[in-house]
């Protein structure tokens, strides 16, 4: 094992690292470019079509408002969502299990090592 002071015996003995001529000179250039660039510009083509698309859908929400209810027959959602539930509890059930089975042999590995 090598001490510190070994350490540092070595390190005086090397040559110091200097930067190629021009080096700083050339950093510092870009670096004042890069300082003296105007701003980007707002991409105002690509934003338009999301402003439009926004503003389309909130007159949409603002006239459906207005609209009175009709009573057209659809698809009853809370039926389709009872008939939807004892499926789901099985998956969400067995995720669970897997979940926790998982995490339990994970951490039985852990604490093998």
């Amino acid at each position: 094992m090598m001490k510190p002071e070994d350490l540092d015996r070595v390190l005086a003995n090397e040559a110091d690292i200097v930067p190629s001529s021009g080096f700083v000179s050339s950093v510092m250039d870009a670096v004042t470019a890069e300082a003296t660039a105007p701003p980007l510009p707002f991409p105002w083509r690509r934003a338009w079509p999301l402003a439009v698309g926004f503003a389309a859908a909130l007159v949409w929400l603002i006239a459906s408002r207005f609209e009175p209810a009709t009573t057209a027959p659809g698809p009853d959602l809370y039926v389709w969502f009872e008939m939807i539930v004892p499926m789901a509890t099985e998956w969400v059930a067995a995720g669970l299990v897997m979940s926790i089975v998982l995490t339990v042999l994970s951490l039985r590995m852990v604490r093998v090592k």
